[in-house]
C-alpha cells in the first residue's frame, strides 16, 4: 500500500476492539479483563473507605463500561472467556460490599447488588441493538441484512428468518446468535414504541 509492505499480525486493534485473525475474542478480553482488574485494584486502594453507592458507581463509570465497550459486537461464546470477565464483576461486588471473607458468598452479594451476570447484559444489549435496526434507530438496513420470516409471526410481527451457519465462530457472531434470541421475545416487549419501554421490559 503506497509502496509499503503491510505487516501480517495475529490482532489488530480497532476502535478498541482487538481483531484476531481467527475471529475468535479471547485476545481482546484477556486485554480487557486486565484493564478492568487494573482500574479495579486502583478502586479498591483509593475507595476504601467510601459509601457503598459511591464505590457502585466508580465501578459502573470505570470499570464495567470498560467490560462492556461494544460487547455486541464481540461477545464471546467460549466459557473460558465468559468466565473470565464474570470473575471482574465479582470481584467488584466484594470490592462494594466491602466484604472479603472467605465464607462470605459472592452469588448472595449479587443478588443483593442486583447485578445480573454480565452475559446476561451484554445478551440483552444485543436484543437492543436488533430492536434500534428494526425501528430505523441506527444506520443498519435491516431489509438487506436480514430477511423477514413470513411463515409465521407468532410471537410478534418483526421475527425473523434464522441464519445458518457451518462454523462455530460463524453461528456465535451477532445475527446467527441474535435472531433467535430476538425471534422468541414476546410480542409486548418486541413491539413495544419506544427503546426505554423495550429496555424496560427486557427481563
Amino acid at each position: 500500500m503506497c509502496d509499503e509492505v503491510l505487516q501480517e499480525v495475529h490482532h489488530a486493534k480497532y476502535l478498541g476492539v482487538t481483531i484476531s485473525d481467527d475471529l475468535k475474542w479471547s485476545t481482546h478480553v484477556d486485554n480487557i479483563s486486565k484493564k478492568s482488574s487494573n482500574t479495579l485494584n486502583f478502586l479498591r486502594r483509593n475507595l476504601k473507605y467510601c459509601p457503598r453507592n459511591s464505590k457502585e458507581t466508580a465501578y459502573f463509570a470505570l470499570v464495567r463500561s470498560t467490560v462492556e465497550y461494544s460487547c455486541t459486537i464481540w461477545d464471546p461464546y467460549l466459557k473460558k472467556d465468559v468466565d473470565n470477565l464474570e470473575k471482574i464483576n465479582r470481584r467488584a461486588a466484594r470490592f462494594v460490599m466491602n466484604d472479603y471473607k472467605l465464607h462470605s458468598s459472592v452469588t448472595v452479594m449479587l443478588n443483593k447488588l442486583e447485578w445480573p451476570p454480565l452475559e446476561h447484559r451484554r445478551k440483552n444489549q444485543r436484543l437492543t441493538t436488533v430492536f434500534k435496526i428494526v425501528q430505523g434507530l441506527v444506520a443498519v438496513p435491516s431489509s438487506q441484512l436480514i430477511s423477514a420470516d413470513s411463515r409465521t409471526r407468532a410471537n410478534h410481527v418483526y421475527k425473523f428468518k434464522n441464519i445458518s451457519a457451518s462454523s462455530t465462530v460463524y453461528k456465535n457472531s451477532f445475527f446467527p446468535h441474535t435472531i433467535p434470541q430476538w425471534n422468541s421475545l414476546d410480542k409486548d416487549i418486541a413491539e413495544v414504541p419506544s427503546l426505554s419501554c423495550f429496555k424496560n421490559r427486557l427481563p
